[in-house]
């Protein structure tokens, strides 16, 4: 057994990042709960929960007889360690009599995070009952957070009368008010019907990878005649804007974005984000979309764009929303609807995402490998080739098959063929491919380099660009290879329209082999770009 520390120098361990305390040391860490230094004993607070639950019965037996300091410690410990059981919760109900005020209020918190439904109306009777003792504004802050997190539906009426009546407690009853809605109303219906349609038009967007803006308006205009208009597309931005006539499922035509979402009027930012969130959805336009569409109760989730979870303005404004429509419900974790809010031009954008809605256009795609595409940027690849009736078609490095799936739900074609090295790759291509009900597909066993499928006319593909192959510097000859050979294997007239992540080089070597670049588009690939490109044997 190694010597037992000092004070001094169990404080000193402490600081160091990750540090349990051994069982022959558990009792002097407890005091610590206690130092003068409060970041001591909040480390000591750490160190303890990172003991597990197997701590409890020696925190309740240290708690019996500690001093104050070091009991409300042992609260705060016991929080951190998700109690459960009938002696937990006990000892937390008998310490919300403690003399101490700061005991009183951590074995409040403690009691909200008890795994014990057994235990939940004793748990509640105790929180109700201290409310009633007229505790202070920190007690009571404690005690609202617990009843919410019960989902105490006795507790509704008491916290929003502290809301009106108390400023400092308005936070912390909202949000527990918020909670108790939303627990008590989860087991009610809530989904969404895309096939409804709206008394007046409805401005949506589409939301792409950056970069396939112009292909995804194009597809928009020609493909989906519910739309009154599409706005002209901004390069970079991801999204194209449109106005809708018509149901939801008539956006499933657009094969080239990857998600929806039902665009509301921007606000002006008066610089809180929270006022200009409920606005948006205060609007006119929220409301009808999200009860047009919406089957039963409205249950909604707010993210932000830019990122962060904002936690104190996403509870400002689900409080706001639900003074104005008391029957929508704020629900992180079984929301209907996503609403997301960016700040943009000195305006908050909002846009509503039909969350729990399934997207039945790729519901062929039952297997997949590792970086396989996408099947909306195979759509986009499919755009930019222009299908033609003709087409013998060929993916030399067809991974799971989704960009041969996409050029048959495109249109009328001769032939198509599909390669790989990797075997698990053609089982996959083989499973999807009977999932699309698409047969008479040659799949085969082979080498981009040297496969050469005969009167080849489109080549469509998304070929390897890992970061091994960058690293080791193969990527570059592996491209310039493949060019070389699509020279060598596609007919006149036909076209090469893939993502290359060396775009320059391979539209320098094209040239070169007397092939010519048709088109080019900067894509997002998610954190490194890729060129769209069309090239096309003269």
């Amino acid at each position: 057994m190694p010597p037992q520390r000092g004070r001094d120098a169990l404080r000193e361990a402490l600081r160091a990042r990750g540090f349990t305390p051994g069982r022959s040391e558990t009792d002097a860490v407890v005091e610590l709960l206690a130092d003068p230094d409060e970041a001591v004993a909040r480390e000591a607070e750490r160190a303890l929960a990172r003991m597990g639950p197997a701590l409890l019965t020696h925190l309740m037996s240290r708690a019996a007889d500690g001093e104050a300091k070091v009991r409300a410690g042992t609260y705060r410990v016991a929080g951190r360690l998700a109690p459960q059981g009938e002696a937990e919760a006990t000892w937390l109900i008998r310490g919300l009599e403690d003399p101490d005020p700061r005991a009183r209020r951590h074995a409040a918190n403690a009691l909200g995070k008890l795994q014990d439904s057994s235990a939940a109306r004793a748990i509640e009777d105790a929180l109700l009952a201290a409310w009633d003792r007229s505790p202070s504004a920190d007690m009571q802050r404690a005690i609202a957070a617990s009843l919410g997190k019960l989902g105490s539906t006795r507790a509704v009426e008491r916290l929003q009368t502290a809301a009106s009546q108390d400023s400092t407690l308005s936070q912390a009853a909202g949000r527990a008010a918020l909670t108790i809605a939303r627990e008590s109303t989860r087991g009610e219906e809530s989904t969404i019907d895309p096939g409804r349609t709206p008394a007046e038009p409805t401005s949506i967007v589409f939301r792409c990878r950056a970069g396939l803006e112009r292909i995804v308006a194009e597809e928009a205009r020609l493909a989906c005649p519910a739309l009154l208009h599409v706005d002209p597309p901004r390069r970079g931005e991801g999204r194209v804007f449109a106005r809708l006539r018509g149901s939801l499922n008539e956006l499933f035509r657009v094969r080239t974005a990857t998600t929806f979402a039902i665009a509301l009027p921007g606000v002006p930012l008066d610089g809180d984000s929270a006022n200009g969130l409920a606005a948006a959805l205060g609007s006119e336009e929220a409301r009808r979309a999200l009860e047009t569409w919406t089957v039963g109760t409205v249950r909604y989730r707010i993210a932000w764009a830019q990122g962060g979870h904002r936690r104190a303005a996403t509870w400002r404004a689900a409080q706001t929303i639900a003074t104005r429509h008391p029957a929508w419900v704020n629900d992180p974790t079984a929301s209907t609807w996503e609403v997301v809010a960016r700040e943009e031009g000195g305006r908050l954008q909002v846009e509503l995402s039909p969350r729990s809605l399934d997207d039945p256009r790729f519901a062929y795609r039952v297997r997949d490998v590792p970086a396989a595409s996408h099947p909306a940027l195979a759509a986009a690849l499919v755009r930019a080739a222009g299908p033609r009736d003709d087409d013998v078609v060929w993916d030399p490095f067809m991974g799971s098959g989704v960009e041969l799936v996409e050029r048959a739900r495109a249109g009328p074609y001769a032939r198509l063929f599909g390669s790989d090295t990797n075997p698990r790759a053609l089982d996959a291509a083989r499973a999807n491919f009977a999932a699309a009900n698409l047969h008479g597909v040659q799949i085969d066993l082979a080498d981009a380099l040297a496969h050469s499928p005969p009167r080849t006319t489109l080549i469509l593909t998304n070929p390897p660009m890992g970061r091994r192959l960058v690293r080791d510097g193969s990527l570059a000859t592996l491209l310039d290879r493949f060019i070389d050979h699509v020279s060598a294997v596609l007919a006149e007239d036909g076209r090469l329209v893939w993502l290359s992540p060396l775009g320059t080089r391979t539209s320098e070597r094209a040239t070169l082999r007397g092939l010519k670049v048709t088109l080019e588009e900067v894509v997002d690939m998610g954190g490194f770009p890729a060129h769209l490109q069309r090239i096309v044997r003269r």
